[in-house]
């Protein structure tokens, strides 16, 4: 199942081939792939009985190989009614995407009673259609070495504290890749801190720093609200075309 969460596509432009080519002129080429990288923000479980509706804020900061950082936001809708179903706003990056609202690149429809995941895309009005079997709870591995021996896995507790009126509890968690691992010439860590609220079942304040990514992630989820959300917010689009996928 596709895990819900935001793109970043980088492209880079090419010329249309055929015609003479001057002296002066590039060589031909055919046209570049670009480089698509997915940052996975929340996880929001299908959970009964835990109501709620929340602004996602995102801030991603990546480490350019000179040392110098870029750094691009963005917000986003999420909700969950006492169903189970869940809805999520996926949205573009930009600088100040924090306070400026940017341009929609899909909206994801979990619905736990029929089984379904609906991922739908303005651009090409069309929703597809996935088989969805989400658990309601998942239990973590446990910490120490990482059973294809690419490293170890520890976890401190943080302590507790109250966000946004939601009761969280804390940890930081530090996977240190084995040299060698992803050609890396020494051990490298991966560093992750929570903020997990056990009431709603997810992260509130996720950090991340990523070698891999040569970046660092900040997750907070703020405005929340425990009533029932609107029904309709778990209604895919009128006018869209629906695509079956996996034997829907």
């Amino acid at each position: 199942m596709k895990s819900p969460s935001f793109s970043v596509v980088i492209a880079f432009g090419f010329f249309a081939l055929g015609g003479s080519l001057g002296a002066q002129d590039v060589p031909a080429h055919a046209p570049d792939g670009g480089t698509q990288q997915r940052v996975e923000s929340v996880v929001i479980l299908p959970m009964p009985s835990a109501p709620f509706t929340a602004v996602v804020t995102t801030e991603w900061t990546r480490i350019m190989p000179d040392g110098s950082t870029g750094t691009v936001k963005n917000h986003r809708t999420v909700a969950r009614d006492s169903l189970g179903r869940v809805f999520q706003e996926r949205r573009y990056f930009s600088p100040e995407g924090d306070k400026q609202m940017t341009r929609v690149s899909e909206l994801d429809f979990e619905d736990p009673t029929l089984h379904q995941l609906m991922v739908c895309r303005p651009d090409t009005r069309v929703c597809t259609m996935y088989r969805y079997d989400m658990p309601t709870t998942v239990t973590l591995p446990k910490a120490g070495p990482l059973p294809n021996g690419s490293g170890t896995v520890t976890r401190e507790e943080l302590g507790r504290k109250t966000i946004d009126g939601v009761d969280v509890v804390g940890s930081r968690e530090v996977t240190t890749l084995n040299a060698g691992f992803m050609g890396n010439e020494k051990p490298e860590p991966v560093v992750k801190e929570f903020w997990y609220s056990p009431r709603l079942g997810i992260n509130v304040i996720t950090k991340r720093f990523d070698p891999r990514a040569s970046a660092v992630q900040n997750f907070v989820v703020g405005n929340i609200n425990q009533a029932e959300p609107n029904a309709r917010m778990f209604e895919p689009p009128q006018g869209y075309r629906i695509v079956p996928m996996d034997g829907q």
